[in-house]
């Protein structure tokens, strides 16, 4: 018994004046895809390409390269409602598009000009739906010497809705959440300063009262002296928390003296707590800006050296801030291991995730760069409002 059979068909070919020439084409059936072969020869013992080509729901057409339809399958006709051999010679732009010239961006343009393969993703202006119209050279010629092109078109405008309405999604979804992160931060801010004036206060007072209380105590009671020093201690401690907590909800400093400022205080804080050598340079030395714009490039900036602490094991980091003339540009360099790509890739980095999408909501982006042993730079970019 034989393992295989081999079964014919046609095939069409362009001949030199743009007609189709049949050739004959063998494969190979494997055992297991015999019977299913016996029911199609059954059913079309020969297929043409003709027949391949008109049961496409797209456009395929061939053209010279002055745009004259030679061969079209059967969507173009059926479509267009044109009998086969009146549209073979008419003008492909007038046919499709209802223009007497050709489309803006046509590919036909393109591919004559020696480009090849060329694609293009056009609005119809006649129809108003989005095509992907695409020219392949054939590598054949017409009797007059033009040359040959096979063109096909495809409809898609339901996918261009979709991403459309994708990209509309995603728009609001950034704008809720550069909401959401200026109401977190006004919150931040209202109870940073209730935290330090209010409970502050509360502090203060009750330590002035311990250093009065003490201060009056008869000598003889030395034991309620240096219970009401202990308690002067622990009094100084919650006011340090305090001050902690507020600044770390928000930085006064960023508020009243600015980013730059604001930046290099974070920058000699990181020194005062690690023993990682931070350097800060910004131009001008002094930058204003919109308050907003001010708190998301410092929120970046504190989760970048938030990762350089926890992940880099670097020794020093550079933090430079400069405004040209319509963004600002942020960057934070380590001397660390340097990010691997994985976990630039990984969803679960909820910091970088975090910069990225406060960077993308006001325009910017970030880019996070690492080399092994050399450390890691982040880089933002934020365009400044008019």
């Amino acid at each position: 018994m034989e393992n295989h059979l081999k079964t014919t068909s046609t095939k069409n070919s362009v001949d030199g004046n743009g007609a189709l020439a049949q050739q004959t084409v063998s494969c190979s059936v494997q055992p297991h895809q015999q019977s299913s072969a016996r029911e199609n020869a059954k059913s079309d013992p020969q297929l043409s390409m003709k027949d391949i080509l008109d049961s496409l729901p797209f456009y395929v057409m061939l053209i010279d390269e002055r745009h004259h339809i030679l061969q079209a399958n059967r969507a173009v006709t059926t479509q267009l409602a044109m009998n086969g051999k009146d549209i073979i010679g008419k003008y492909c732009p007038k046919v499709m598009h209802g223009l007497d010239g050709p489309i803006e961006l046509c590919p036909l343009e393109e591919a004559v000009k020696g480009r090849g393969l060329t694609e293009r993703e056009i609005l119809d202006p006649g129809s108003g739906r989005w095509i992907r119209s695409a020219v392949y050279p054939t590598g054949r010629t017409t009797q007059d010497g033009l040359r040959i092109f096979l063109h096909m078109i495809s409809d898609i405008s339901d996918r261009k809705r979709a991403e459309e309405q994708l990209t509309a999604s995603q728009h609001e979804l950034r704008e809720l959440s550069r909401h959401l992160e200026s109401v977190r931060e006004e919150e931040k801010t209202k109870l940073a300063r209730e935290i330090h004036d209010e409970l502050g206060q509360v502090l203060t007072a009750l330590k002035m009262d311990t250093a009065w209380i003490a201060a009056r105590l008869p000598a003889e009671l030395e034991s309620f002296a240096e219970k009401a020093k202990a308690m002067n201690h622990v009094v100084d401690q919650a006011i340090y928390t305090v001050k902690r907590i507020s600044t770390e909800l928000r930085p006064g400093v960023l508020d009243y003296l600015g980013l730059s400022a604001a930046i290099r205080w974070q920058t000699q804080e990181l020194e005062s707590h690690t023993p990682i050598r931070a350097s800060f340079e910004s131009s001008p030395e002094e930058i204003a800006m919109e308050q907003n714009l001010s708190t998301t490039v410092f929120r970046i900036c504190q989760e970048a050296l938030t990762n350089v602490v926890r992940h880099s094991g670097a020794t020093r980091v550079k933090v430079t801030l400069r405004k040209e003339p319509s963004r600002i540009v942020l960057s934070v360099s380590d001397n660390g291991e340097g990010i691997k790509e994985d976990q630039l890739s990984d969803p679960k980095s909820f910091g970088l995730v975090g910069m990225r999408e406060r960077a993308l909501s006001h325009g910017g982006t970030v880019k996070i760069t690492g080399i092994p042993g050399r450390g890691t730079t982040v880089s933002v970019s934020i365009p400044i409002p008019e």
